[in-house]
């Protein structure tokens, strides 16, 4: 296994190599002779013409020799991982490599780490199946050729291997096989800097102000975690924005997304292509940007990137990501600079804890990111404000999106993937879903007659106790009514007089494994649920609740697995897994499936009627709401859902 990691690492170093000079020469012996040419012809718009055509080109390529993908770059490789045994389409992966060569070479918007994950990846899966190797055995080698992957093209093993076990295995690895993956990383990374000793940035030699300036990268962390936030909601909006365009051929979609970027790069050229020149002329200080051109290099970038993806180009959203939190954080600086004065330090050690920042928000890979940017910078002092500005931004960043953007896609998609190995079906249900909602509560100063009443209107044996500002103070059940009127019949008491006041709680967002772990140490079977930092009720969990939440658990392990066979289906066929719905007007409804006139080159694996899986047969009858697992060829999309009336 270490010989063929060693191997692979090689490859990978070739092969992100190959594709780094395949852009360049694009660039140079394409792109820049065409606008020379066409320049005193068109002026500013030689640019625009050149990124139209480069879609159209791509578009082309991608339709005719890729295809339809269920998952796009990064977030195909860790479902294949994940639920295919690591088995990817490697024979595509020449078309996507040009193809992502033609769109960088152009000046779209994107980046070449993700292309470069997909080569590394492809060639261990390559690898894997013609060694014949179990399943096991091939994921490890696609994670091993991600991590190769990335440290070719930022020349950084440390981030590659963290790449690797964060994002591609989803933190599910044993301890076994990290030595497969930082042997894939290392070898890649030595090969890389053999064949191209350019240095991609640094080092540099920034040192902390001070006490005031550590604080500082606080407020960096909010501001950055928000632009990712904005970052990754407008990438998948453009995704669907470009998606109902079905009428248009997709070359020609790419081609209008090509013009669009290229009219906003008349305005501001710095926004296009890979943008490492002005982003090492800013961190090196060179730049004379002012906070106002810095921040219209962060928004700018941040939209001909999502316009870039989302219309059709092929790239990777590392190298953008880098930009923007580049820009962000040296806006950031001056603008301390300019309030604090020389005590708030250097802007460019807030341009570079941006950059860490960006990655990790987008990607929620906090490791991966400070790895990254120590590799790149090769500059140690900064680890502090890095790590700081790269915790609070990933903090803030999961209050507006719980998600990260490979981990969207997924879901996009109905795969919800549970990070490391999971343990137990209940960590993936939340409190909130088995709760029940709203709390049945009485007063504090309410007598025990009145216990008596809500306890039987309510059909509980238990209440949450309220004080008179709505706020919890205790638990009452029937058992302390009956233990009061034994102790002393004739007593005038208040519920708050008998109620339990040593409570122990639990809150909405809680995995219900943890709740269940409370309940079992306190010998208690209810929670109440509260807010999280006040005393504010929103729910009840008994024990109700948790057989609730099994059943939620079970239903949703085995439609994990129903998605699960899907995708291996998908990946094993060739084809398109469609899950069509049959409508009420559905021409096929109240049909057998063997009258039904299907498409060629169509199967129907399955059908789901009212959460029970069928097997189908010529003689299964079809019904409205019945759920069809169909393969079949993407270019009988239209007939399918004509047929099922969802068309």
């Amino acid at each position: 296994m270490l010989f063929v990691a060693f191997g692979l690492g090689a490859a990978a170093a070739v092969g992100v190599r190959v594709y780094r000079v395949t852009i360049e020469i694009i660039h140079e012996h394409g792109t820049q002779p065409i606008i020379h040419a066409l320049g005193p012809v068109l002026g500013a718009a030689a640019g625009i013409v050149v990124l139209a055509v480069a879609g159209l080109i791509v578009g082309f390529i991608m339709e005719r020799a890729v295809g339809h993908e269920r998952q796009h770059g990064v977030a195909g490789v860790i479902e294949s991982v994940a639920l295919s045994g690591g088995r990817l389409p490697f024979r595509k992966m020449p078309a996507k490599a040009l193809a992502s060569a033609i769109s960088l070479g152009a000046g779209a918007s994107a980046g070449p780490e993700d292309p470069s994950v997909q080569i590394g990846s492809n060639l261990g899966s390559w690898l894997g199946v013609m060694i014949g190797m179990r399943e096991d055995g091939v994921r490890l080698l696609v994670a091993a050729g991600a991590a190769a992957g990335i440290a070719a093209a930022f020349k950084a093993p440390i981030a590659g291997v963290f790449f690797a076990l964060e994002v591609i295995l989803n933190n599910a690895y044993a301890a076994g096989s990290l030595s497969v993956v930082i042997l894939a990383a290392v070898v890649s990374s030595a090969m890389t800097q053999a064949l191209d000793p350019h240095v991609e940035m640094g080092p540099f030699n920034y040192q902390l102000g001070g006490p005031i300036e550590l604080v500082l990268f606080v407020p960096l962390g909010i501001v950055i975690a928000l632009i990712a936030v904005a970052h990754v909601r407008g990438l998948y909006w453009q995704y669907d924005f470009w998606h109902k365009l079905k009428m248009l051929p997709r070359p020609v979609r790419t081609a209008l997304a090509g013009a669009v970027v290229g009219v906003l790069g008349v305005f501001v050229p710095q926004a296009l292509g890979i943008g490492r020149d002005p982003m090492n002329a800013v961190l090196e200080g060179v730049a004379n940007f002012d906070v106002g051109f810095l921040l219209i290099l962060c928004g700018f970038k941040v939209i001909t990137d999502v316009i870039s993806l989302g219309g059709g180009f092929v790239g990777g959203i590392f190298a953008p990501s880098l930009f923007s939190g580049t820009m962000a954080g040296a806006a950031f600086g001056q603008i301390a600079n300019s309030l604090i004065g020389p005590e708030a330090g250097n802007p460019q050690s807030y341009a570079i804890a941006g950059m860490a920042g960006m990655l990790a928000a987008i990607l929620r890979a906090p490791i991966t990111a400070i790895m990254m940017v120590f590799e790149l910078t090769n500059d140690y002092r900064l680890i502090l404000p890095i790590m700081l500005t790269t915790i609070v931004c990933i903090l803030i960043a999961d209050r507006f999106e719980k998600l990260g953007i490979y981990a969207i896609a997924l879901v996009r998609q109905g795969v919800r993937l549970q990070p490391g190995r999971e343990i137990d079906m209940m960590q993936g249900v939340h409190v909130s879903e088995a709760m029940v909602s709203p709390a049945p509560t009485i007063r504090a100063d309410a007598t025990l007659v009145e216990l008596r009443d809500t306890l039987r209107l309510k059909h509980t044996n238990s209440l949450c106790v309220l004080d008179e500002n709505d706020r919890l103070v205790g638990i009452v059940t029937l058992s302390d009514l009956q233990r009061a009127y034994e102790l002393n019949p004739t007593a005038t008491l208040t519920v708050g007089d008998i109620c339990s006041r040593n409570l122990a709680v639990t809150y909405p967002e809680d995995d219900l494994w943890t709740a269940i772990r409370i309940m079992s140490a306190r010998d208690v079977g209810r929670l109440p649920v509260v807010k999280r930092g006040t005393s504010e009720v929103v729910g009840f969990i008994g024990r109700h609740g948790v057989l609730r939440a099994y059943n939620i658990a079970v239903s949703r392990k085995i439609e994990d697995q129903h998605v699960a066979e899907r995708v291996r289906l998908s990946h094993l066929t060739g084809g398109h897994v469609y899950e069509l719905k049959v409508r009420e007007n559905a021409p096929i409804r109240g049909m057998f499936i063997k009258d039904v006139k299907w498409p060629p080159e169509c199967v129907v694996a399955s059908v789901t009627r009212a959460s029970r899986l069928i097997v189908p047969h010529g003689s299964t009858e079809l019904k409205p709401g019945d759920v069809l697992s169909i393969v079949a060829d993407p270019s009988v999309e239209q007939d399918l859902e004509r047929l099922t009336g969802n068309r």
